[in-house]
């Protein structure tokens, strides 16, 4: 009986969502907008205000649903930006932490720049509990996709990029080049940035999913940070 008492509480603890300050600093900034911006690396934060730092520990299922925990807390205290610092995990739980900022326009309009441009990112299952693959096909040519991985694809400037799954009942994105623009795709649906819209040539419209293949626009800012979780698919 204790046992059964044991694994029950051990499953609530990996089932929940924690997060944990590991500094916290004060700040009279309160942003205009409810966004949580990914910071690059190379982007010179030295005239930002640093937040605080933040711990999220849950399960492997959807590292992003950590991200909006710690979005949701950090916003909370007036940061509007994020910094990836690591993420780990073992057969049970993972980790992620960040450093949260108050990023000014002006910052933002230079990370802009140091984010990766012209590509298309294709990312496999976020559920990390699980070994699963799934194909698709770019410009007709098949593909695949597993669990914790991310393919990327060039995209240029004012051509069109193919992009299917699931077969003749499945789902066909035609992705145009802009210049300065990437697109974050995934088949999961994990980070979904609002309704999924076909880019062509004809312009704008809203893909229609079938059950055997659906296609995700990912909301960029959740899509960079499994870029540092996730495995390139070479």
């Amino acid at each position: 009986m204790k046992k059964i008492i044991f694994l029950l509480l051990l499953s609530q603890a990996v089932l929940s969502q924690t997060v944990e300050f590991i500094e916290k600093n004060d700040t009279l900034q309160r942003p205009k907008y409810q966004q949580f911006i990914f910071l690059n690396d190379s982007t010179d934060l030295s005239a930002a205000i640093k937040v605080a730092t933040i711990k999220a520990t849950g399960n492997l299922r959807n590292p992003v649903k950590m991200l909006a925990k710690i979005k949701s807390e950090s916003q909370k205290l007036g940061a509007n930006s994020y910094k990836f610092v690591s993420f780990r995990k073992n057969a049970l739980a993972a980790e992620l932490t960040v450093t949260a900022y108050f990023i000014t326009d002006s910052i933002h309009g230079v990370n802009y720049w140091n984010i990766p441009q012209n590509k298309v990112y294709i990312f496999g299952d976020d559920d990390l509990s699980v070994t699963k693959t799934q194909s698709y096909k770019i410009d007709g040519e098949k593909h695949e996709i597993g669990t914790g991985e991310y393919k990327v694809f060039n995209l240029y400037n004012g051509k069109e990029l193919k992009i299917s799954k699931g077969g003749f009942t499945g789902m066909t994105l035609w992705v145009k080049g802009e210049q300065g623009k990437s697109r974050f795709l995934s088949f999961s649906g994990v980070g979904i940035a609002g309704a999924q819209h076909v880019i062509s040539s004809s312009g704008q419209g809203v893909g229609v999913n079938f059950t055997t293949g659906k296609i995700h626009h990912m909301d960029h800012d959740s899509a960079l940070l499994l870029i540092k979780i996730f495995t390139e698919k070479k």
